[in-house]
């Protein structure tokens, strides 16, 4: 976005927050640039000088806050909330803002800290009651509940665990079956808490043994005729006690305010029991942190429609919900169509109510929500945007895989995508997670290309892996495109996640990381930016021939500096897969043999396909793009070979040093999970600087000097050995 265009976004987001932008209405409390000065003290007027804040917020007469704008693809925010803080002072103003588009940050100039809310960093633009909090009490950080009860988000956890032994001893089996029984009180007590008190004081009254039957008697019949249809599910257990003790326990508990990311892991907790073993719909949590940024990414706007066909609990759509909601000024025709015609989504379980209680209380949106098979639903070209993660590895029938429209889905995988994909009209965009193979590995080769032909994908991003533990360990990926039907991909960024904002122990850092750094820069364009945030690893990709099934490739450019010439490697290097030979086709011999690993000799040989003075590159398994070198002969097996064309321009050596000193992008460009693989393609085009055979000789010979040092010892050292040895083992015969 241009500053104009987040200009726009962020009078949507003031509008919706109750601020009042209108220069004909008296009770205007938001001015633009020059327009603010004629609400300033002379002393204010002349320290602010030919300066221009962006947007100055007002309490009546007084200035309490200062917004600064900036374009989509400034990479950090810092120098925009300097700016902010120089006008500020100018006007004796304590709070700032600088925002471009899909990212806010704030600061207190008297604390030098960002502004918190309830614990939480404000990510939002705030309410003139709620700045004004900020404002009177002279701080940063704001609580709209007692700290008592922002000690309860522990307590609830906690109140969880005890719970869900309870449940385990009454036979409620762990997961979407303990999930549903709590999550209808849980809904109940949260309801109360936005004003529909009497069922809850009801439940409180009821003897023990009449909460059950009162829960499906009336309150689901109730629930059913106030939203349309069913929301909680009846109660299964047969042990009313632990119905009672839920009310009981949650009774004194005040939950709205407590932070969405809270509330969403409380709900994972009973998730958390499914073991991989026994989920076999591949339903897994996905982490608000990652829901929040592909929002944020996909950004869908005001009057468009935004549906997940894997919805499990709702946590896409009552995201998107609430990032629309910011952009449209409340009234009665909004809310209609917040409602009843912006957020839809499907979801094959009884989660499918959760979802709908999720709606409920961040808004509503619930009668968009619907338990159904979306695999078996024809949803094509409905929706402008798509929001998901899949359910990973179904066990699919042949049928479901060809009803996929313009492509035959290969397996389970690629029919949730295509599901995704087909859904989207024309024009649409999408936010996807699946598994990291479906962006990797060759077998889906034939999706990519369909998906790559017939949209924009703007960006693939690897994720780290352990971001969906405890439910799955594989690697996991986000496919982001736009535009579907209308154009056709020439290149997009390949982005590689290693810091998503929390520990190995999935405790939140602070500070940026990289999927803030991906929203700074990212903006779709024709052309990549030229200058890339430091810190994240970014790669751009050219798509070739993606109408032609044998001529397409990607292709990653390898990233050079400015001052030198470069030579690709295949122009002055023979590269070759060596020959693949096991153990038990080996002859005696002390030949190593050269395959997959890291430096690792796994068997040795009688014979050599290589005399030495060549370098490999391992094919396949984890280390795969290891780059080796060898001054003495070899059996290549799963492994490139590497040799210079002619030695009097450029020195085997030297190019080893050259691809040595990428290893790290190089095993970035591993493709596939499982087993992970290095092709010759992937390293035809490494760029060796070009310099002179001297200057080549010159910096080569030190090592090759030290090399030789080094072998000699080891030689000396194995005789050695091999003396001591002898006399050993004479003591022992």
């Amino acid at each position: 976005m241009i500053e104009q265009d987040v200009r726009y976004q962020i009078d949507r987001s003031l509008e919706a927050n109750g601020w009042i932008l209108d220069a004909h209405d008296t009770r205007q409390n938001v001015f633009f640039e020059n327009a603010v000065k004629s609400r300033l003290p002379q002393l204010n007027l002349k320290k602010l000088g030919q300066k221009k804040p962006d947007y100055t917020l007002f309490d009546g007469v007084q200035p309490i806050a200062v917004i600064e704008a900036k374009k989509s693809n400034i990479v950090n925010l810092d120098d925009a909330l300097n700016q902010a803080s120089d006008y500020a002072e100018c006007m004796d103003v304590d709070i700032v803002f600088a925002c471009n588009g899909l990212s806010l940050k704030s600061r207190h100039l008297k604390k030098s800290e960002p502004l918190f809310f309830n614990g939480v960093e404000l990510n939002e633009l705030p309410s003139l009651d709620l700045l004004r909090k900020y404002y009177i009490d002279k701080t940063n950080e704001v609580f709209t509940v007692s700290k008592e009860v922002i000690k309860s988000r522990d307590e609830l956890i906690s109140l969880f665990s005890e719970l869900n032994e309870d449940f385990r001893a009454v036979g409620i089996r762990a997961g979407i079956e303990r999930f549903s029984e709590f999550a209808n009180i849980l809904f109940l007590k949260l309801l109360s808490e936005k004003g529909e008190d009497d069922i809850w004081d009801t439940l409180m009254r009821l003897p023990e043994n009449d909460i059950v039957q009162y829960l499906n008697s009336v309150i689901v019949n109730r629930l059913k005729e106030s939203y349309g249809g069913e929301v909680i599910s009846p109660v299964t257990t047969d042990s009313t006690a632990i119905i009672k003790k839920i009310v009981q326990k949650l009774n004194p508990l005040n939950l709205t305010d407590i932070d969405e990311d809270i509330k969403g892991s409380a709900f994972e907790y009973f998730m958390e029991k499914t073991t991989t073993a026994t989920n076999d719909l591949g339903e897994y949590f996905t982490p608000r942190h990652i829901v929040k940024f592909m929002v944020r990414l996909l950004n869908p706007k005001f009057g468009e429609t935004v549906f997940d066909p894997f919805c499990g609990t709702g946590g896409f759509l009552t995201e998107a919900f609430k990032h629309i909601s910011q952009q449209a000024k409340l009234s009665r025709m909004t809310s209609e169509k917040l409602q009843n015609k912006t957020v839809f989504g499907s979801e094959i379980t009884t989660t499918a109510r959760i979802a709908k209680m999720n709606m409920i209380l961040f808004g509503d949106g619930h009668s968009g929500v619907s338990q159904r098979d979306s695999l078996l639903t024809n949803t094509t070209g409905e929706y402008n945007n798509v929001l998901s993660n899949i359910p990973f590895s179904l066990d699919l029938s042949t049928d479901i895989l060809d009803r996929s429209k313009g492509h035959s889905a290969k397996d389970a995988d690629e029919a949730c995508v295509l599901k995704c994909f087909n859904s989207l009209k024309v024009g649409g965009s999408m936010a996807i997670v699946v598994p990291e193979g479906l962006l990797v590995n060759k077998v889906h080769r034939k999706l990519l290309r369909f998906i790559l032909g017939n949209s924009c994908v703007r960006m693939l991003v690897r994720l780290p892996r352990g971001c969906f533990a405890p439910y799955t360990d594989a690697k996991t990926g986000i496919i982001y495109l736009t535009d579907k039907g209308v154009g056709q991909t020439d290149w997009f960024y390949r982005v590689t996640v290693d810091n998503d904002g929390f520990d190995s122990k999935r405790n939140p850092k602070i500070g940026i990381n990289d999927l803030d750094n991906v929203l700074f820069f990212h903006t779709p364009s024709d052309i990549p930016v030229e200058n890339l945030p430091e810190g994240l690893e970014i790669g751009i990709v050219q798509v070739k021939n993606v109408q032609s099934d044998r001529g397409f490739s990607l292709h990653e450019d390898w990233k050079v500096g400015d001052h030198m010439d470069y030579v690709n490697l295949e122009d002055v290097a023979f590269l070759k897969n060596g020959t693949s030979i096991t153990e038990a086709t080996t002859t005696e011999g002390n030949i190593p043999v050269i395959a997959g690993g890291r430096g690792t000799v796994p068997y040795t040989h009688g014979e050599s396909n290589y005399p030495g003075n060549v370098f490999t590159v391992s094919k396949s398994g984890a280390y795969s793009g290891y780059v080796w070198w060898h001054n003495d002969p070899i059996w290549a097996s799963d492994s490139i070979v590497v040799q210079s064309k002619d030695e009097s321009k450029y020195l085997t050596r030297y190019l080893y040093m050259c691809l040595k000193s990428m290893q790290d992008p190089l095993y970035r460009r591993q493709q596939g999970t499982g087993q992970p693989h290095i092709y010759i393609e992937h390293i035809r085009d490494f760029p060796i600087p070009v310099i002179s055979i001297d200057e080549q000789k010159a910096k080569i010979k030190p090592i090759e000097d030290i090399d030789a040092k080094l072998r000699a010892v080891k030689a000396e050292l194995s005789v050695r050995e091999s003396d001591v040895n002898e006399f050993i083992k004479s003591c022992y015969e």
